[in-house]
């Protein structure tokens, strides 16, 4: 049982420091079957694991799961941000470009959507379509913002048709303006975020101290992992200080969310 509680620990430190893939060298559905599976691998991991232990472990496990699991879909989540924001700015490119040789804003649309991948591309095609059957492109824009990991951005397009289609404005200049804000905004995300690094990887550091406490407590001869699974107090310590990391976890997460735009 200390082994099998041991290489737990270990996992689980692992799983909380591991990086996100790398975008540069994986496309998006690529990076998701792989979290999907290394999610499911923990889920099933960590079963087993609850199956042959005390209720205090159980609950420690889960605890523990439960934080792995979160913070895996907070790295899809902004893995997903930063691919549809890099999509969007060069749909807006095309855009741009076929409005500045005269295309038809709607033709200028379409071959914005044959232009992008993934969500991005998606959206357009329909707003696309919403328009060819008589719909208001505005309300496409705000409706594609709806299931939209950057919605900012599709408001932003929106505010610029309405503009353009009330007060007869150029709707190369409207979506030109569009497409520097929204550059704008994703050069200061990624300022933000690299900013931010320090403090991810210190909070990530923080987190796994625990366990590394654990493993050295074990070399040494001291049997922390026999005391914390012996069930009674030792059971109670193992709860009480999963859930305290679990909770430091989360904090830190929020007040970094709370920081990026």
């Amino acid at each position: 049982m200390n082994s099998t509680s041991t290489a737990a620990g270990l996992l689980a430190a692992a799983l909380l420091a591991a990086p996100p893939p790398r975008r540069r060298l994986m496309a998006p559905e690529s990076r998701r079957r792989i979290a999907s599976t290394a999610g499911w691998t923990v889920v099933l991991l960590a079963t087993a694991f609850i199956v042959s232990a005390s209720p205090t472990v159980a609950v420690a496990a889960g605890l523990v799961t439960a934080a792995i699991l979160r913070r895996r879909r907070r790295r899809i989540r902004d893995c997903r941000r930063r691919s549809e924001g890099e999509a969007m700015t060069t749909a807006l490119d095309v855009l741009v470009g076929e409005l500045r040789v005269g295309a038809h804003p709607l033709q200028a649309f379409a071959i914005a959507a044959a232009e992008s991948p993934g969500k991005a591309g998606e959206s357009l095609r329909a707003v696309v379509t919403r328009a060819q059957l008589g719909a208001d492109v505005a309300a496409g824009l705000r409706a594609s913002s709806a299931d939209s990991s950057v919605p900012a951005y599709w408001d932003r397009l929106a505010v610029c048709w309405e503009l353009a289609v009330r007060h007869g404005l150029a709707m190369s200049t409207l979506m030109l303006a569009a497409h520097r804000d929204i550059v704008g905004r994703r050069r200061y995300a990624d300022q933000v975020h690299a900013g931010l690094a320090g403090t991810r990887a210190t909070a990530t550091i923080l987190a796994t101290l625990p366990f590394l406490g654990l493993t050295l407590g074990e070399l040494i001869g001291a049997r922390p992992v026999r005391f914390l699974l012996s069930g009674g107090g030792g059971g109670w310590l193992l709860v009480v200080g999963v859930g305290l990391v679990g909770i430091g976890v989360a904090w830190s997460d929020r007040i970094i969310d709370r920081l990026t735009p």
